[in-house]
């Protein structure tokens, strides 16, 4: 039991640290967009499906909101990737 407790612990220390190092996008700066708009935004003839797709991975490996991922947005600049 106190395996699990002790593995509990540093699971939560590495997110706290996870959290504290790495900077995702500020609210403000990226504000919540709907599927629609963001394939007005991408480039002319990208496939809608396989766009949100992508969307929808980055959101997830990044734990960044789904709505506020732009087709414009730089991995390291905006996403906070490095």
């Amino acid at each position: 039991m106190q395996f699990r407790l002790g593995l509990v612990r540093a699971a939560t220390a590495g997110l706290a640290f996870w959290n504290a190092t790495f900077s995702f996008p500020p609210n403000d700066e990226w504000p919540p967009i709907s599927e629609d708009e963001f394939i007005r935004r991408c480039s002319p003839g990208v496939d809608r499906e396989r766009a949100l797709r992508v969307r929808r991975i980055i959101a997830e490996q990044l734990d960044i909101d789904y709505d506020r991922i732009y087709p414009e947005q730089r991995f390291v600049e905006d996403l906070g990737c490095d």
